[in-house]
């Protein structure tokens, strides 16, 4: 393997369990707007979600309309008739109190800054939300930056955001920087456009849609390729 100074490490589902964090402010949120809370009614929202959040990743969408739709659609499939601005505004704050890590990820970091890597949380979503579970979580102290796309003014796959997140760091080559995370269409495709490696974490059964330079199926794996 090559020699990295500087590792970009996608949050969401590489670092954190966004599935959990997400399942328990939905099922917290539904239930208190009186909405049937099941196993079902959740893996809907959590559909509607991931496809609104890849049409922002696309460019089709700005976050802000997305924010909002994705409640608005929920509840129409539903047959509920609900304020979606109001319960957007609800969830964020049942998610931003939803740090679950994923087995192995407070271990990976700890090895990683051993081996004096400087590590980076790159993350797209609300900056608010996602300093606040970074905090909670613990790995915080591990990191010696956060890129947020609302603060970086653009999105993963974007290259104007690991443009963002290179001029926020240490390491300016690029080819000394590895970016890793579980998403082909935000971490995969935005490394590849912005020149730079990639190892993707393959660790939920997404579909590969791009050639990263590394795969690791585990974060053990992850520890054992650097």
């Amino acid at each position: 393997m090559k020699k990295y100074t500087s590792l970009f490490l996608d949050v969401d589902n590489t670092l954190l369990d966004f599935y959990a964090a997400e399942s328990y402010a939905i099922k917290k949120l539904f239930a208190k707007y009186g909405i049937d809370n099941s196993e079902k009614s959740v893996s809907l929202y959590s559909a509607v979600n991931k496809k609104y959040w890849q049409k922002y990743e696309r460019g089709e969408m700005k976050k802000e309309e997305i924010l909002i739709e994705r409640f608005r659609e929920t509840l129409l499939l539903l047959g509920e008739k609900r304020d979606a601005k109001s319960m957007n505004g609800d969830y964020f704050n049942l998610l931003s109190s939803s740090s679950f890590l994923l087995d192995g990820a407070k271990e990976l970091l700890y090895s990683l800054k051993q081996k004096g890597y400087l590590l980076y949380a790159t993350t797209n979503g609300v900056a608010k939300t996602q300093y606040r579970r970074i905090k909670e979580s613990g790995i915080e102290r591990f990191l010696d930056g956060i890129f947020v796309s609302e603060t970086a003014k653009a999105c993963k796959p974007e290259k104007e955001y690991f443009d963002y997140a290179i001029e926020h760091s240490k390491e300016k080559d690029r080819s000394k920087i590895l970016v890793i995370g579980d998403s082909m269409t935000s971490d995969i495709k935005g490394g590849i456009n912005s020149g730079l490696d990639t190892c993707w974490f393959d660790g939920f059964g997404e579909e590969k849609l791009f050639e990263p330079t590394y795969t690791a199926k585990t974060l053990k794996e992850i520890d054992e390729l650097l």
